[in-house]
């Protein structure tokens, strides 16, 4: 058993490993890492240059709102959003986790990122459209001394939710961990279940695949296209598109990760 719990751990660290080194930034920077140790010490020039061009070209990219834009608008369009009214028998919230900090010079409100803000927020949402219904927060330990499944459920519960309402879950690593814990607890419930609109058919893919009859409610869309002509140099690289782009790629990775492990079907 305790062998199989420390390959379990290492393959999750390999995975993260290795999702992060595929981003768009680490992998170029990689990329020009290796250009330059080829441009400073060997005969190999033209691969060098070669390399250091391909780096250039992937954050520039990477960082434009088209390309960004199409990398994650096919995901967040998998989904129409939540109606309440087409839904009348929720009995289960499930606010799927993903970061903060819990700062003491800043105020606890403050403490989420936007991502797990605006999941929180979409979750309060339902919460008080079903009154009955139970809300889930998911989001394990991770650098910080709270679990992000306890820091949303503050925020729930600072906007008017009570705390005997919720359900944490802040042991699981990963979607899939908490797609097995959590589908098990709410297993022949009706589910909304909340997460990022770039994130949830991943989600939604797991949490059926242990059985859970979950109804999509994306939130936190970042491919937002504009009714009118924008400016030229809103076409320049951003960060702000790096990040969404990064975002998008690391759900396509996450998906090839999930079908070769067999957690979701084709």
């Amino acid at each position: 058993m305790f062998e199989l719990n420390l390959f379990a751990a290492n393959l999750f660290v390999i995975k993260k490993w290795l999702g992060q080194l595929l981003m768009p930034l680490p992998f170029s920077l990689s990329l020009l890492l290796l250009a330059l140790l080829l441009l400073w010490f060997t005969r190999f020039q033209k691969t060098g240059k070669l390399l250091a061009t391909c780096s250039l070209v992937i954050v520039a990219l990477m960082g434009t709102r088209p390309v960004s834009y199409e990398l994650a608008r096919g995901l967040e369009q998998s989904f129409p959003p939540f109606e309440i009214s087409q839904h009348p028998d929720i009995e289960a919230i499930v606010v799927l986790g993903n970061g903060h900090v819990s700062d003491p010079a800043v105020p606890e409100r403050a403490w989420q990122n936007n991502i797990a803000l605006a999941r929180t927020l979409e979750g309060v949402r339902l919460a008080q459209a079903y009154p009955q219904a139970t809300l889930v927060f998911s989001g394990y330990v991770s650098g910080d001394p709270l679990s992000n499944a306890e820091v949303n459920a503050r925020m729930a519960a600072s906007l008017g939710i009570e705390r005997s309402r919720m359900t944490l879950f802040e042991n699981n690593k990963d979607t899939h961990d908490e797609a097995v814990s959590i589908s098990r607890y709410l297993k022949g419930k009706r589910v909304a279940l909340v997460s990022s609109a770039t994130h949830l058919p991943r989600a939604m893919a797991l949490y059926q695949g242990q059985g859970l009859d979950a109804v999509p409610a994306p939130t936190d869309y970042t491919a937002k296209q504009s009714q009118v002509a924008q400016p030229l140099y809103s076409y320049l690289p951003k960060g702000r598109y790096l990040m969404y782009s990064e975002a998008a790629i690391h759900e396509w990775i996450g998906v090839w990760w999930a079908r070769l492990r067999g957690q979701v079907n084709d």
